[in-house]
Formats: C-alpha cells, sequence, structure tokens
C-alpha cells in the first residue's frame, strides 16, 4: 500500500498537462491542402464531411486518486484539466480521466523499456459556446528523449460524439504530447480526421 508521499511522487512526476506544441504556442489553423471528404448516400446527397482536425493545447494535473474502477494501488485515476485551441471549436477547454498503472514509476523515474501505462480515458472538450465534443483514449507515457521534457506518450484516440454541433461526431487521430515535470504540465499537438453529419 502506497503512503501520501509516494501519491504525491507520481501526482508531481504523471502530471500530464498542457498541449501546445514543442516549439511553443501556434495556430492550429486549418490544413491549406488537405480537402474535405464528403461522404453521399445512394441518391448523391451529402450526409456526411470529414475535415482535418488539430487541437492545441495545455493539460495541468488534478492529481491521483483511488478509484475502484482503476483498481486498487499502484493503479490509480488521473485527472488532467486544460485550454487550448482547435480547429473546429475555436478556443476550448478540456478535462481528461484516465486510469495510470504506476508500478515502473515506483522508484520515481521512467527509464528505456519501461513506461506508465494507461486506459478508460474519456475526454471532453467544451468550445466556448458550450457545444462538448468527447474523445476515448489509451496507451502509454514513456520517457522522452526530448530535451525540455521528461515523458511523451504518442497515441491514438478517437471521436465519440459530443453534443450541439458535435452531437454525432466520430474519427480517429493521435497525439504528439510532451510532460514538463518542473511546470507539472503537458504540451499536446493532436491531429485527426473529424466526420460530423451534413448540417452540424
Amino acid at each position: 500500500m502506497m503512503d501520501q508521499s509516494q501519491v504525491s511522487l507520481f501526482t508531481a512526476a504523471l502530471a500530464l498537462v498542457a498541449l501546445v506544441g514543442c516549439d511553443g504556442p501556434v495556430s492550429p489553423g486549418a490544413d491549406p491542402v488537405a480537402l474535405p471528404a464528403v461522404d453521399l448516400d445512394h441518391a448523391g446527397a451529402e450526409v456526411a464531411v470529414s475535415t482535418p482536425f488539430r487541437a492545441l493545447f495545455f493539460t495541468d494535473g488534478q492529481g491521483l486518486t483511488v478509484d475502484p474502477a482503476c483498481g486498487d494501488p499502484p493503479n490509480f485515476l488521473n485527472t488532467q484539466v486544460g485550454e487550448g485551441e482547435a480547429t473546429q471549436l475555436g478556443r476550448f477547454s478540456i478535462r481528461i480521466t484516465f486510469c495510470n498503472d504506476v508500478t515502473d514509476i515506483l522508484d520515481g523515474e521512467l527509464t528505456e523499456g519501461e513506461s506508465v501505462p494507461y486506459d478508460n480515458g474519456i475526454g471532453t472538450l467544451i468550445a466556448a459556446n458550450g457545444d462538448e465534443l468527447h474523445i476515448e483514449i489509451s496507451g502509454a507515457v514513456l520517457p522522452s528523449d526530448h530535451p525540455d521534457f521528461d515523458f511523451e506518450f504518442q497515441d491514438a484516440f478517437r471521436f465519440t460524439g459530443g453534443t450541439g454541433r458535435f452531437e454525432a461526431a466520430s474519427g480517429e487521430g493521435m497525439t504528439d504530447s510532451f510532460v514538463d515535470i518542473s511546470e507539472g504540465r503537458t504540451y499536446h499537438d493532436w491531429t485527426a480526421t473529424i466526420t460530423l453529419p451534413r448540417g452540424h
């Protein structure tokens, strides 16, 4: 059983935060060469449009907690909150929860060949008008060779609907995320293809 000081160490070490991109903040403007893909029904009417998606944001860790959904320690629920900008949302806030297995970081560091797996990840991106875009994600946090960051993760995620104009959103993408322990922040640059029904 882990004591509170160990949980605090893991919280700091796994504070997966803001996603802005490794070279500093940039606008996630639409890709000028990528054209939307249009899905047609049997009569030739447009039913859905797929377009490139990019989100630049950061997240800050809110701590690790024991949660029955994640099992017993050293498995913990990790909550991350942050904000950023995305092509289809404009400015947005985000909240993500997922289960971490911190076995490999019990000694306070990750070395080559070690990882911090995460699963059951559920995220909500909230646009300024309140529309929500939902995601699901799982993967593993790895040691990073980047000189400015401690950990990184490049994992698949998928859109699972939402509210308002994102009610029937679908599609898939990849994370490109880097963790700075000293800041307690994770920087993200996520790219994807998002599909929305015509009229959304």
